[in-house]
């Protein structure tokens, strides 16, 4: 599906996961989940990234780790993703979606408009900011696109607010080997700070690739007809995932999952289910990224008859993982203002651990998650 060089970006995407994933999460409590798509958030600056120029763009790009890929070869990338990713796994629902929602008072350059509509499928609509359905309007779009399970994304739109471009994905699939729920029993997940609950946890006796490293044990579970899979990856005594994310976020993923080896598993995990909120502008400013959100911004490929900034980045997500696979949607949006293994395996997630979906073929990164607190269902701020 990829060239050599469009695998090459997999793995510069897959690092920017685990660093914006780490940054993003420096402060997470103890009692809270977190998720974000780097897909989703990827694919939305990819398409703002079509109407920056000079340092701006360079800062998107070295923030994002495009560095050594001109803007030809992130455009084709993007656009083998929305239209491969759906049609890999028939037995898996993948839906991504992308739009721009400009003032209509807000004169945009019709090849930024036609780049995004060639390569990223955006659908584009002109509104009347000023009029209270508009964002009714947006939203009604993004509910739609993640089968309802984020059914907002823009709340008052601002005086100064120029221009949302937002990426929607929406997944489904159910495991491989699914887990019997009359297995699924009563048991202690061991929170940090030498807390616990009592959850329900999933069970199952079957082969699946484990590995491990000095910092973590790790585990696969693909779905549907092998072309994604959820991989956990669950700290060793004495290590967290901030620590799991620090080594990560370099050559250590790669590492790890590189090792994969089958084996007999008894697997024992707990359901979860949560959504997730973030504003990633101070994430993203304190990865390199700080010129788009400041009044030197450079966006005259977006418009030259208005000055344009990044206000926001919004991250919105859900996940829900039961017996018989997992559902998660992911919303992004950017808004523009002017201005060696034992032979039967026991593997118990226990205490607070990583998740990543991935597409299994490229290991391309499509959600990444942390479970501090199985039993919470609302987080972020």
């Amino acid at each position: 599906m990829l060239s050599p060089v469009e695998q090459e970006k997999v793995v510069q995407d897959n690092r920017f996961a685990f660093e914006l994933f780490r940054q993003s999460t420096e402060a997470l409590p103890i009692n809270e989940n977190a998720l974000l798509s780097p897909l989703s958030i990827g694919t939305a600056l990819a398409m703002v990234n079509n109407g920056a120029r000079g340092e701006t763009r360079e800062e998107i790009n070295k923030t994002l780790k495009w560095e050594g890929f001109d803007v030809e070869t992130i455009n084709n990338y993007y656009k083998k993703l929305v239209h491969d990713l759906p049609l890999l796994d028939p037995k898996t629902t993948l839906h991504t979606a992308n739009s721009i929602w400009h003032h209509q008072r807000l004169s945009v350059l019709p090849d930024f408009l036609s780049i995004n509509k060639q390569f990223y499928m955006a659908e584009v609509a002109a509104l009347d900011f000023t009029d209270p359905s508009a964002p009714a309007d947006i939203n009604e779009w993004v509910n739609a696109k993640t089968s309802g399970k984020i059914p907002t994304i823009v709340d008052v739109i601002p005086a100064n607010m120029m221009m949302y471009l937002i990426n929607a994905i929406y997944f489904k699939g159910s495991w491989e080997q699914q887990f019997d729920p009359s297995e699924t029993a009563t048991g202690t997940f061991r929170k940090e700070a030498n807390n616990s609950v009592q959850t329900d946890f999933m069970n199952i006796t079957h082969k699946f690739k484990v590995s491990s490293d000095e910092y973590a044990e790790a585990i696969e579970l693909p779905y549907g007809n092998r072309k994604y899979s959820m991989v956990i990856a669950k700290p060793k005594d004495g290590s967290t995932p901030a620590q799991l994310l620090e080594k990560y976020k370099e050559e250590g993923w790669q590492s790890l999952v590189s090792k994969f080896g089958t084996a007999d598993v008894n697997l024992s995990m707990p359901k979860f289910k949560f959504s997730y909120e973030k504003q990633l502008k101070n994430d993203l400013t304190a990865l390199g990224m700080d010129l788009a959100f400041s009044e030197m911004a450079d966006f005259l490929g977006i418009s030259t008859a208005q000055k344009l900034a990044i206000s926001e980045v919004k991250h919105k997500s859900f996940i829900e993982v039961n017996e018989e696979g997992t559902e998660a949607a992911a919303v992004t949006s950017v808004g523009m203002i002017a201005t060696s293994m034992p032979q039967v395996y026991t593997f118990t997630v226990d205490r607070p651990f990583l998740f990543v979906i991935r597409e299994m073929n490229t290991g391309l990164i499509l959600f990444v998650g942390q479970v501090n607190d199985p039993l919470a269902q609302e987080a972020g701020g």
